[in-house]
């Protein structure tokens, strides 16, 4: 607030000083979360619209639904946890064989690779609510069963 000492004219060193509170006292109102009105509109207009546009994004099929794609992910997960657990026995024998480091890790560079290229072949299904792919073709491949790929260590 600036003083007014008389009509029409001001104390400087006074007036400063009221201007100067009034500008900390905003930066303390900021900082403690006063609502700015103006601002919290604009929050609420820009929520509103990225309502909108998720939903016409949904209806377009563009958006899928967090349970649905967090399935698909547990799908490949299961089946490259799967494909990850049998390596060890699959190469012992292999690498036994081989004379040379450089023969070892060929023989277990190609063995991931192998892995990954299957994974990378695996057509994905986001499946619906219901728990039926979204062609209703009936799951995941037979990769929807997180406890299928546990083996006896149950992990």
């Amino acid at each position: 607030m600036i003083p007014k000492a008389e009509r029409g004219q001001y104390d400087l060193v006074a007036a400063v000083r009221g201007y100067v509170a009034y500008l900390r006292d905003l930066t303390v109102r900021a900082q403690a979360g006063a609502p700015d009105f103006g601002v919290e509109r604009a929050r609420l207009i820009k929520a509103k619209a990225d309502i909108a546009e998720m939903e016409a994004e949904g209806r377009r099929g563009e958006l899928q639904p967090a349970e649905a794609v967090e399935a698909a992910w547990t799908a490949v997960l299961v089946r490259l946890r799967a494909r990850l657990l049998v390596m060890p026995d699959r190469l012992a024998p292999l690498c036994h064989e081989e004379t040379t480091i450089a023969g070892v890790r060929d023989q277990i560079r190609k063995a991931v690779r192998e892995a990954l290229d299957e994974l990378a072949a695996t057509p994905v299904v986001a499946a619906d609510p219901d728990g039926t792919g979204a062609a209703g073709d009936g799951g995941t491949d037979g990769a929807g069963d997180p406890a299928a790929a546990a083996g006896a260590d149950d992990q």
